[in-house]
């Protein structure tokens, strides 16, 4: 079979970039700590220093003073797959048909430029579902999801900060639940050194209703200046996430939310193949598959607003 003059299997170079767009891009995850070369588990581990590690220096001898924890948590990713099938067949009487060769049984008979098509049009689906799995997987869900996203991880964790009695976001609300919810952050990461660090994640109608609100406050100022301004309150940059439920917000440094994946390999086993069963040899199939998984360190230095999908 030649497609385009590509081989049977795309593989290599052709398939370079496509899980690194679909996986590793995105409004949210690009900004997570990304872990690469998971296989199935990996653990994370962090230090934390307590009690008071100062002492007088007065004296020929000085006794040990403060205390650390190692402490360590396990980041696990799930197995998706691609497998879309696609029919010679169903091009044929279509407007492209006079790219296609003469000939009924040619091999590889597409016009041209679709499987390149077809590439990213996956690429924009897997980019979307990674983005919602990324936030609000479950897979006790019903139906159940593929993969545990953070939210899940967030509400299971006692040590994260949660504001009290959550509302329904709106314009006329949202600047005064931000304030309430800048109060709240915890102290260790609302220092000058560590508030350049610190991203507000909002889901997209929260994130709609913030810019409303400041175009109400600052008019002229917002109106000519918005296309070359980031998002920020006070100071933290906004993240606006269409993988969020409506009304949810999380705020932290995001390298304590973690994006395993092992793309190393996956990179290389991206395929456009036809289907080997006799009968069948006109249906061909675009296949690949990847590993992604979530996890949270750190949840007392994570604040939650909402979260419920």
């Amino acid at each position: 079979m030649a497609l385009n003059d590509l081989s049977t299997t795309w593989t290599g170079i052709d398939a370079d970039g496509f899980y690194s767009l679909a996986v590793l891009t995105g409004d949210s995850k690009q900004y997570f700590r990304q872990m690469a070369n998971v296989k199935h588990k990996k653990k994370i581990a962090s230090l934390e220093l307590s009690g008071s590690i100062l002492q007088s220096g007065d004296g020929c001898t000085i006794s040990e003073s403060g205390d650390h924890t190692i402490d360590d948590v396990t980041v696990e990713v799930c197995d998706f797959a691609i497998n879309l099938p696609i029919c010679a067949a169903d091009y044929e009487d279509m407007y492209l048909s006079e790219t296609l060769k003469p000939g009924s049984n040619v091999e590889g008979n597409f016009p041209n430029g679709l499987v390149d098509y077809i590439k990213n049009r996956i690429m924009e689906e897997t980019n979307a579902d990674v983005e919602y799995i990324t936030w609000q997987g479950s897979t006790t869900a019903s139906p159940p999801d593929l993969c545990d996203g953070i939210l899940k991880k967030l509400l299971n964790d006692v040590s994260v900060v949660d504001v009290a009695s959550p509302l329904t976001l709106s314009d006329s609300n949202i600047l005064d639940e931000l304030k309430r919810i800048v109060k709240l952050v915890p102290k260790i990461i609302r220092s000058k050194k560590q508030k350049n660090k610190i991203k507000i994640f909002m889901s997209v109608n929260a994130g709609t209703y913030f810019e409303i609100a400041m175009t109400a406050a600052t008019p002229a100022i917002y109106a000519f200046n918005r296309d070359e301004m980031k998002l920020q309150y006070l100071g933290y940059e906004i993240i606006v996430s269409p993988g969020m439920p409506d009304s949810t917000i999380v705020v932290c440094d995001p390298d304590n939310l973690i994006f395993a994946t092992d793309l190393a390999a996956d990179e290389k086993t991206l395929e456009f193949k036809q289907n080997p069963i006799p009968g069948k040899e006109r249906q061909y199939n675009f296949i690949g598959y990847f590993k992604m998984g979530f996890q949270i360190v750190k949840g007392s230095e994570i604040l939650l607003y909402g979260g419920a999908a």
